[in-house]
């Protein structure tokens, strides 16, 4: 007898058989360690503890019922302990938690002598109630010894990123395919229908339709692209190094659609840093491949819909069936288990690669297999360059993953991945191109405070239909703004930063599109909101001093389609408080490099580039930030020593909801009390996870109205967004004033504080 012969009266879930959760649970993977985590997760429920509190919760106590499968597996492995046996031990043992520091959590919680003994006897009990032919030669005392060190990764040869990523595959399989199942009842069954040659036909039918001057050159590329590819097949890292306007986001879809057709990728996966960007970016993917096999998702995206007939379970209106619906949409797209094409952002897809998280690791076994594009990959913090080059090296080779990196500046990166399994993929001629001369880079120093450069502003409009200023705060883009509000009619002076809410943001930009288009007076004075990504074409900018790759992203705003004879984006001095490390900023050595260049049009922005990232890779820490913790199965150290280098948190900034339209607060507020009643009274598993997924869409809803500001300027203000959280709320009645206002449409947030910190 084995575990998925067990007697039907024995349950998982209420009312649900023990062994067919076992066996779907087992077969969402045909994969050997998988297979063996999934046969054993579960044991522990077995125990007569156990059983009753899943017939009557009220009246039972839970038991440890992981790490009683833990050590079952272990004893049934003979206490063999190796990287792999240890990868299913460690996730048994963590599936309903987060994966933490090994050797940390093994002197902390494994040192216990009582808790193996009643363990050991809970394994023994279980085994003789359920008819189970099992014995064991050892006794408790040799689970102990076990675990017995002061250095357990160490002693067992665990150490390694092979390690690292072992039990993370492992652990994310498990975690996946075991909650997979208790909502859809059934085994995890990937969709083969995805044709990546048809794809590729409609993709070129688009593009083919798409003409413009631009549009012979952009092809040129594409195709040089696509036959560099054809010649360095066999290498897993594709560098695209571009000009801004050539292309890229149509010919990277080419690229990984042709690197999927070749090798058989199982899905693809686009990430960039911002919001903004995987919107446009979705919606043009969106002309050529159809919403069945395309997902978009950030942390505003609401869940899309899989199935015909979960839509018309949602639209019949029966409860059950409603929650059904909203449980299975939520977690397909949370886990990337139901998509060939997915766009995300950087937080994404490094959160799989980084985090410790139960609730991001879902997602991790689906990179195997895949193309993965990170595109503007200059995003990524220079500090983190050295570990984020070494982990692609490394997940490409041992989870057959392509990687597309993109960029119209390529930062040091390159420098740091092995040469043999990369390829670059366009020739720099592409920068020297007369195409490629849509503006010209002016430094000028002498605009090195406000008044300058709002002197600066009001000329370039005299001539000039559309103006760009992008500045490094948002106190100096407001200050700005008010000297210039007076100039111009309202309509054509536009205001953006983080201080707008998302809803806005997104709003203001399509309104600017508009008017570009049309070729309508328009004046934006903008943060680095505006910057990679984002289709705005002006004719003439203006960008405050900044890391030189950012500068080269704000001139990819202006002249975009290369339509406008002369156009310029000036650089200025320092003007406000810098937000950027000064190790960041390279400041006398980008004033050198900008003052002692001859021509600085475009098609000469190359060989400078190139001496920047040289200089910059010289200053650039020689150590690695997360390696060493990786290599040391730190798991939880690792996220926190990452989100401290990649998304660190700004000091004193809290979150305030602003209620834009009026009685959007009641609202909200309304639903999430009665989810959160219904969550304290439900008692039924499946009840409470269907409340928790209707609560975190609710709340994507929310965050469309939400900033954060600095907690000074709001510390006396007692009106909580809710009592579940610290958010404050700011009425509607201090919305849209004429005066005394502390949000509006065309400003944002009044900051009273020095609003420096954020972008």
């Amino acid at each position: 007898m084995n575990l998925f012969d067990i007697n039907a009266d024995f349950l998982s879930h209420p009312g649900y058989p023990f062994r067919i959760h076992v066996t779907n649970v087992a077969a969402s993977f045909e994969e050997k360690l998988h297979q063996k985590a999934a046969e054993f997760h579960d044991f522990g429920k077995l125990s007569r503890e156990f059983q009753e509190y899943i017939k009557d919760p009220n009246n039972s106590d839970k038991t440890r019922h992981a790490f009683n499968s833990a050590i079952f597996f272990l004893l049934n492995n003979n206490l063999k302990i190796d990287k792999e046996s240890f990868a299913i031990f460690f996730s048994i043992l963590k599936h309903h938690g987060d994966l933490l520091d090994v050797d940390t959590y093994i002197l902390d919680n494994l040192d216990d002598e009582d808790k193996f003994e009643e363990s050991f006897e809970s394994v023994s009990s279980i085994c003789r109630q359920v008819s189970l032919s099992w014995s064991s030669e050892k006794e408790a005392g040799d689970l102990i010894e076990i675990f017995d060190t002061d250095s357990f990764s160490q002693d067992y040869n665990l150490r390694g990123l092979d390690s690292y990523f072992k039990i993370k595959e492992v652990f994310s399989r498990l975690v996946f395919a075991d909650k997979y199942e208790a909502i859809f009842k059934s085994c995890y069954s990937p969709s083969t229908d995805f044709d990546a040659s048809l794809q590729i036909s409609k993709l070129l039918d688009l593009i083919s339709g798409k003409q413009n001057k631009m549009s012979a050159i952009r092809n040129q590329a594409r195709e040089e692209i696509v036959q560099n590819y054809k010649a360095n097949s066999k290498k897993r890292i594709f560098i695209i190094e571009a000009p801004t306007g050539i292309g890229k986001t149509f010919t990277a879809l080419h690229l990984a659609l042709e690197i999927a057709k070749d090798k058989g990728k199982k899905r693809i996966i686009n990430a960039l840093p911002m919001t903004s960007i995987i919107d446009q970016t979705y919606q043009e993917y969106g002309a050529t491949i159809s919403e069945k096999h395309l997902l978009k998702f950030h942390h505003l995206t609401n869940a899309k819909s899989y199935d015909e007939q979960q839509q018309e379970a949602e639209q019949a209106g029966v409860e059950a069936e409603e929650r059904l619906v909203r449980q299975k949409n939520d977690y397909i797209g949370a886990s990337w288990s139901g998509d060939d094409v997915i766009v995300t952002t950087f937080n994404q897809l490094f959160n799989a690669l980084f985090s410790n998280k139960n609730r991001e690791l879902i997602k991790f076994w689906a990179l195997n297999e895949t193309v993965v594009i990170l595109d503007e990959i200059q995003a990524i913090p220079r500090i983190l360059l050295k570990d984020v080059a070494h982990v692609i090296g490394f997940l490409s080779r041992a989870f057959n993953i392509d990687f597309i990196l993109m960029s119209a500046t390529i930062p040091a990166i390159k420098s740091f991945l092995d040469q043999d399994t990369m390829a670059e993929l366009l020739d720099n001629r592409y920068y020297e191109m007369d195409f490629n001369n849509r503006y010209e880079l002016c430094f000028n120093p002498t605009i090195n405070d406000i008044d300058s450069l709002v002197k600066e502003i009001l000329l370039a409009s005299e001539t000039y239909n559309s103006v760009l200023c992008v500045v490094n705060t948002k106190k100096l883009s407001l200050e700005i703004f008010n000297k210039l509000e007076d100039r111009f009619e309202e309509e054509m002076l536009y205001l953006l930063s983080a201080n707008h809410i998302p809803l806005h943001r997104k709003t203001v930009i399509g309104n600017i599109k508009e008017r570009l288009d049309k070729r309508e007076k328009t004046i934006l004075i903008s943060t680095q909101v505006i910057e990679a990504g984002v289709d705005l074409d002006f004719d003439i900018g203006f960008r405050e001093f900044a890391p030189l790759s950012s500068i080269i992203q704000t001139a990819g705003r202006i002249n975009r389609e290369g339509e406008k004879p002369e156009s310029k984006l000036i650089v200025t001095d320092r003007i406000g408080q810098s937000p950027y490390d000064e190790k960041d900023l390279l400041y006398d050595d980008v004033t050198n490099l900008l003052t002692t260049s001859n021509q600085l049009r475009e098609k000469n922005i190359l060989p400078i580039l190139k001496k920047y990232f040289q200089i910059a890779i010289k200053k650039t820490s020689k150590d690695y930030q997360l390696l060493n913790e990786m290599i040391n199965l730190d798991f939880e150290t690792v996220y926190k020593r990452f989100n401290d280098r990649f998304m660190k948190e700004i000091p004193n900034r809290s979150p305030i909801f602003i209620e834009v339209e009026e009685g959007i607060y009641d609202y909200f507020n309304k639903e999430q009390n009665k989810l959160i009643k219904k969550l304290k009274a439900a008692k039924k598993l499946e009840e409470k996870m269907d409340i928790k997924i209707r609560l975190k869409e609710l709340q994507k809803k929310i965050a469309n109205y939400v900033i954060s500001v600095n907690a000074e300027d709001i510390k006396n203000e007692k009106r909580a967004f809710h009592e579940s959280n610290d958010m404050r709320w700011c009425p509607n009645s201090f919305v849209d004033l004429p005066k005394g206002s502390k949000y509006t449409f065309k400003k944002g947030w009044f900051d009273d504080s020095d609003g420096n910190y954020f972008f």
